[in-house]
């Protein structure tokens, strides 16, 4: 598919995403759901809270999803490919 793309295009950067069965629309659901339980958490104790190394893509998600939240934010803290989001009180 990349190769046929490429020379369509004349090798122009040109991304191509597959998405099988809707496995990128689901993935954003958990992660958002996963992010709003957490944030519940983060308020009700007051403490901060790191996840685990992600990829930007779903990094993205979580800092979108409890941007949209109040009292929490969000921070990203480390170097590819160990950067994580904590979540924090507000």
């Amino acid at each position: 598919m990349r190769t046929v793309v490429q020379r369509r295009t004349e090798g122009h950067g040109t991304r191509i995403n597959v998405d099988v069965a809707g496995y990128r629309a689901r993935r954003r659901e958990a992660l958002a759901h996963f992010a709003e339980e957490l944030a519940g958490k983060v308020r009700e104790s007051g403490k901060d809270q790191a996840l685990e190394p992600m990829p930007p893509a779903d990094r993205k998600v979580v800092h979108d999803t409890i941007a949209e939240l109040e009292g929490v934010t969000t921070m990203s803290e480390g170097e590819e490919p160990l950067r994580r989001v904590v979540v924090r009180p507000a």
